[in-house]
């Protein structure tokens, strides 16, 4: 089933699961009721800050067992990459921050909290090249050290 859901990601932008805002998501099969979506905000230019909203939502994962109380907090990770360069998100956080050591894509969120459980909105900024336009913005929703979804957005910027 993982092995599934990692070709049907490696596919990005060809949608797992559509927004009408036009991000794809997918959640890892241990996290099936996690979402998770990107939104541009506004009509961004190349040369000038980029702003996104990142929301979804997580089931809650006690630690103590079934009514102990005890949860764990899921965490958001983000980044933007050339999309002529990398034109899809990696499906695992691993691989991408691979991509940021190897590559030099640009982390835009790093372990922003996300809550215990239930729905979230992260609003984002980053500074664009001027010399860029086709940006790929790829959102990892996660705990610990586990991936509970990813999600990515493809977008051109105005000159």
């Amino acid at each position: 089933m993982l092995a599934v859901a990692a070709a049907t990601l490696l596919l990005l932008p060809h949608p797992a699961t559509a927004r009408a805002g036009g991000s794809v998501f997918a959640p890892a099969p241990a996290y099936p009721h996690s979402t998770l979506a990107i939104d541009l905000v506004g009509h961004p230019r190349a040369g000038r800050v980029v702003k996104v909203a990142v929301s979804g939502s997580n089931d809650p994962f006690e630690i103590g067992g079934a009514g102990s109380g005890d949860y764990i907090a899921y965490q958001l990770d983000a980044f933007a990459q050339n999309g002529k360069v990398l034109p899809s998100c990696p499906r695992s956080f691993a691989e991408e921050l691979q991509n940021q050591v190897n590559l030099g894509i640009s982390r835009i969120a790093q372990g922003l909290p996300e809550g215990y459980y239930g729905p979230f909105r992260t609003p984002l900024n980053f500074q664009a090249s001027p010399k860029v336009r086709d940006i790929v913005v790829c959102a990892y929703s996660r705990m610990i050290d586990d991936d509970a979804a990813v999600s990515a957005l493809r977008f051109k910027l105005r000159r």
